[in-house]
């Protein structure tokens, strides 16, 4: 029994933080995709930037620098805030009419435009209020050179944040003209001539290249951060992002760690090293960082999201579902909390043993996806949906009991697959997907391809490497096999899955010894692996260990009650115990007939 793995690694996301103001701010922001780092609808981004926002006294008004710090953070999914971000607002916008070179005022007016994600309205008021300030400088001429030029270079700074999240939020594919990357980019070169030492500046630079998946650029950029201002936390977070998403992990892991040993409240360093563990299948450690960070801000859709996909891992799945379920009730406008779960849901019809509770599942998984393409339409945030959806019709296509049936879901799953390379031809969860598609169909050729393409477009995940080994060993090619599973431990060292079909590969191969092995390194990785228990099981049913193989098998059905693989093997057993213990009688019968004379 070898287990092909049932889907790419789910949704999860990477966030980046950007540097605004002095207070700490909470919004969700749709920034890309997922397995580019952003959280693509599925994350969000905070500040926690210690800049020193103060206005020189003038005629209107003199900013507090105390209310830019105690100003009300927005936190998205809480209906309270919201509705005192938007009274706060109206009454800046009030008082700004007013006072239309009053700089404290816009400022304030513009973050709380941003936290709510009025990207444009944003960036309007940083444009006033950046020519609040420059009026008041010509006015007045009150404010220091040095304190004018920090001044500036902070709004300039801003109002390019500003156009990068409105072109990661705008729908459809038209962009603003005012989100052209390179008009962005000057506009923050531009901030650093004023003012070259904000680390801020340099940050929003690195995170542009971040959100167009530059990510050498990036570090390149966010490198002399570290080297410059060591004691920058967002910098140095946003630098092990980075490299996170070009898979170098162990830098990543160490700079992420360094932050958190720091500030261990600094939530996005937390949840995307909780991300990092969760890439390497280590669930508990990785649920212990998403945990701290939920204890830290409760708001985050995402991080409930992910949380919920670290549990789903464990095998925790009734907190899995409640998390999900948490996650969807603070925002239910995110794509990837919908798809992810709808993906738990699906999970979990293959050990769901009453039909009818199957169906329900099956209509509610279906329905999820379904509501994500109507919302979405031919965005990119729609692939994830269609792959899902895809990938539902194939595990129907396995339930169903009549070849006309099988064929009309098998048509329905490579539609919606091919719908999702339409919409990106990138993904390599697309990839994987069809590839398990074709290996139920026992094209192992295909299959192969598929997920060779998948572990080009992204090696980090596991079940196309798992899964190639599945079809290499279908296809014959079984030395291959085993290299290709070596070849994923070197990245998984932590996968039981791995473990498990590398001892189905030797017990194939008749290396019961091999065998043995490595599936007692796989409950050694899982001892609640039910299937790990059924395959050691008929290692020793190989080697003669009835006695052992009855406990393994017994176990296995313990932990899951609906696998008929251990069932059957079961009832085997029996009969082989009872060949057994027969034939053991009739050697002792034909060893007490005395000899013919």
């Amino acid at each position: 029994w070898m287990e092909p793995m049932g889907g790419a690694f789910p949704p999860l996301s990477l966030v980046s933080r950007p540097a605004t103001s002095r207070q700490r701010v909470s919004w969700t922001a749709a920034m890309g995709k997922l397995r580019h780092g952003w959280g693509g609808g599925e994350g969000g981004a905070s500040s926690k930037e210690d800049v020193d926002m103060h206005e020189a006294e003038s005629e209107e008004s003199e900013a507090d620098e105390d209310a830019l710090e105690d100003a009300p953070a927005g936190r998205g999914g809480s209906d309270a805030v919201l509705a005192r971000e938007k009274v706060l607002r109206s009454a800046l916008m009030g008082v700004a009419k007013g006072m239309e070179n009053s700089f404290s005022c816009l400022f304030q007016l513009a973050l709380g435009h941003f936290r709510v994600q009025m990207y444009a309205k944003a960036k309007e008021a940083v444009g006033k209020a950046l020519a609040a300030l420059r009026h008041t400088r010509e006015v007045q001429k009150r404010i220091s050179e040095a304190r004018f030029a920090a001044l500036e270079a902070k709004m300039m700074s801003l109002h390019a944040q500003c156009c990068v999240y409105e072109r990661h939020s705008a729908e459809g594919p038209e962009k603003p003209e005012t989100a052209n990357p390179a008009e962005i980019q000057s506009q923050l070169v531009q901030a650093t001539k004023v003012d070259n030492m904000q680390p801020a500046i340099w940050n929003n630079i690195g995170l542009l290249y971040m959100s167009l998946d530059k990510f050498d650029g990036a570090k390149a950029v966010l490198q002399p951060i570290l080297a410059n201002f060591p004691e920058y936390n967002d910098g140095v977070s946003n630098l092990g992002l980075s490299h996170l998403c070009s898979d170098d992990v162990d830098a990543a892991a160490n700079l992420l760690q360094t932050v958190i040993l720091r500030d261990s409240s600094h939530i996005e360093a937390l949840n995307n090293y909780a991300v990092l563990l969760l890439r390497q299948q280590a669930y508990s450690s990785a649920i212990v960082f998403f945990e701290r960070a939920i204890d830290r801000d409760p708001s985050h859709s995402y991080i409930w999201s992910n949380l919920a996909c670290a549990y789903s891992g464990e095998g925790r799945h009734v907190d899995a579902a409640k998390a999900f379920r948490h996650a969807r009730e603070l925002d239910e406008t995110n794509v990837a909390v919908t798809c992810n779960l709808a993906h738990h849901i699906a999970a979990t019809i293959h050990s769901e043993a009453d039909a009818a509770a199957r169906a329900t599942k099956f209509q509610q998984a279906e329905h999820m996806y379904s509501s994500v393409l109507c919302d979405q339409g031919e965005q990119a945030g729609s692939a994830q949906a269609w792959t899902g959806l895809a990938a539902l019709f194939k595990v129907q296509t396995e339930l169903a009991d009549q070849d006309e049936k099988r064929v009309e879901l098998r048509s329905l799953a490579l539609e919606a697959f091919s719908q999702a390379l339409d919409t990106d031809p990138s993904d390599p969860v697309v990839w994987t997907q069809v590839g398990l598609l074709n290996l139920a169909e026992g094209d192992y050729k295909r299959a192969e391809m598929c997920f060779r393409n998948g572990i080009q477009r992204s090696p980090n995940i596991l079940s196309a490497w798992c899964n190639l080994g599945v079809a290499l060993q279908l296809g014959g090619s079984t030395n291959e096999a085993i290299l290709m599973y070596a070849k994923a431990l070197a990245s998984f060292s932590n996968s039981h899955e791995i473990y498990n079909n590398m001892g189905n590969l030797y017990r194939q191969l008749g290396k019961l010894e091999e065998a043995q092995t490595a599936f007692a390194t796989c409950l050694r990785l899982n001892p609640e692996y039910a299937l790990g228990h059924n395959n050691l099981a008929l290692v020793h049913i190989l080697q003669g260990k009835y006695p052992e193989a009855r406990k393994c098998l017994q176990e296995a059905m313990a932990i899951d009650p609906a696998l008929d693989a251990a069932k059957s093997n079961l009832l085997k057993l029996n009969w082989i115990e009872s060949m057994a213990q027969q034939e053991a009688l009739r050697a002792k019968q034909e060893a007490l007939r005395p000899p013919p004379p």
